[in-house]
C-alpha cells in the first residue's frame, strides 16, 4: 500500500511538472514527421534531367532505351536542363552532342558532389550503354541470403529507433531530473525519517516513467502502423525497455548531487545509445563495440513485432534479458541511494 501511495503522488507530480510532457511532446512530433514528411517508399533512382542535340536517328534510338525510366526526363535543350536543376537539387542533367560521327555527353552536376560520386555516375552510364551491346555479358553475380525475407515499410521500418529513443531511453534524462528535484526540494531527506523503504521510492519513480513510456510508445505505434503489431509482446517490450532506461537513469544520478554535474554523463550515455540506430540502418557495418551497445538489441526486437512471422528467440529472449538487467540495475541503485541518502 505504501508504494501504491507513493506511486499516486509521483504521478500526480510528473503532470504538474514539465518534464513528462517533454516525452509526449517529442512522440507527437515524430508521428507528424513520420507521417507527412517521410514517404512510405523510398526511392534509391536519381533523377537525371536530359537533353540531345542529336540526329534523328540516334535520338529515337535513345528514346527507345528511356521511355520505360521514370527517373529520365526529356528536355528540349541543355538552357532547360541548366533550369530543371536549379529547382531540384538532388537530381543530375546530361546533355548528349554529335563531333565527328560519335556520341559526346557532358553531366551538369549541382556543385556539391565529390570526385567519387562523379566516377560512380560517369561509369553507372557508361556501364548502361555497354549493356545494350549485342555481345553484353553481365559479369555481375548477385546472391541473395534471405529471398523470403519480410520488408517493411520506410515509416515502420523507422518506428523502433524512435520507439528506442524516445519511449525508453528518453526517460534516463526524465527520471534523473526528478530525483535532482527531490534533492533540490529536500524530499529525499524528508523520505529517509519515513516508514518507507528507499527501494519503495525509487520503484515509484520507475513505475512513472514506465507508464509514461508505454502511452507515448502506443501513441506512436498506432498512429504509424496501426494494429500491424503483436501487441501483447510490443506492451512486455516496452515495459521492460523503459524500465532498464529508468533505471540506469537512477543509477547515473546516485553519483552527483545535482542536474548540472550530472547533465555531461547523461547525455553521454543517450548519445553512445544512439550509436546503434547506424549499424540498423546499414547491417553491413556492425562492429563488436556497437553490438555490445543495449540499444542495439532492443532496436531489433522492436522490429520483430512489426513481422507476420517474428523471431520468437529473439523477441522474448530480450525481454527477458532487459527483465533481468532492470532488476541487476535497480539493486545496485538502490544500494547507491542508499549510502548516499543524506546528499
Amino acid at each position: 500500500m505504501k508504494l501504491l501511495s507513493t506511486f499516486r503522488k509521483d504521478l500526480i507530480l510528473s503532470f504538474r511538472s514539465f518534464y513528462i510532457y517533454i516525452e509526449i511532446v517529442m512522440a507527437i512530433i515524430i508521428v507528424a514527421v513520420l507521417l507527412f514528411v517521410v514517404p512510405e517508399e523510398f526511392s534509391s533512382e536519381n533523377k537525371i534531367y536530359l537533353s540531345m542535340a542529336l540526329p534523328a536517328s540516334a535520338r529515337t534510338s535513345i528514346l527507345a532505351q528511356v521511355e520505360d525510366d521514370d527517373a529520365v526526363v526529356i528536355l528540349e535543350n541543355a538552357g532547360e536542363v541548366k533550369d530543371a536543376l536549379e529547382k531540384d537539387r538532388t537530381a543530375t542533367g546530361l546533355n548528349l552532342s554529335m563531333k565527328d560521327g560519335k556520341i559526346n555527353y557532358a553531366f551538369v552536376l549541382q556543385g556539391y558532389e565529390g570526385e567519387q560520386l562523379v566516377n560512380v555516375l560517369q561509369q553507372g552510364f557508361l556501364a548502361d550503354f555497354a549493356s545494350q551491346m549485342p555481345d553484353f555479358v553481365d559479369q555481375t553475380k548477385v546472391t541473395i541470403m534471405d529471398p523470403d525475407a519480410e520488408k517493411l515499410n520506410a515509416r515502420i521500418h523507422l518506428l523502433p529507433v524512435f520507439l528506442v529513443l524516445n519511449s525508453a531511453f528518453l526517460g534516463l534524462f526524465i527520471i534523473a531530473s526528478y530525483v535532482f528535484l527531490d534533492k533540490e526540494q529536500g524530499t529525499i531527506k524528508a523520505f529517509a525519517v519515513t516508514t518507507c523503504r528507499i527501494e519503495q521510492y525509487l520503484l515509484s519513480k520507475v513505475g512513472v516513467l514506465m507508464l509514461t513510456g508505454l502511452i507515448t510508445g502506443l501513441i506512436m505505434t498506432l498512429a504509424v502502423a496501426g494494429f500491424r503489431v503483436r501487441m501483447l509482446p510490443f506492451i512486455l517490450l516496452l515495459l521492460v525497455s523503459n524500465a532498464f532506461g529508468s533505471v540506469l537513469g537512477l543509477f547515473i544520478a546516485s553519483f552527483f548531487d545535482s542536474i548540472t554535474k550530472a547533465m555531461g554523463w547523461l547525455y553521454l550515455v543517450i548519445i553512445s545509445l544512439s550509436i546503434s540506430s547506424v549499424s540498423y540502418f546499414m547491417p553491413s557495418f556492425s562492429p563488436l563495440f556497437i553490438r555490445l551497445l543495449p540499444s542495439y538489441p532492443l532496436l531489433y526486437a522492436f522490429r520483430q513485432v512489426f513481422l507476420q512471422q517474428p523471431d520468437p528467440r529473439l523477441l522474448y529472449g530480450n525481454i527477458i534479458l532487459f527483465a533481468l538487467l532492470s532488476i541487476l540495475i535497480f539493486i545496485l541503485a538502490s544500494w547507491r541511494y542508499k549510502k548516499t541518502i543524506t546528499i
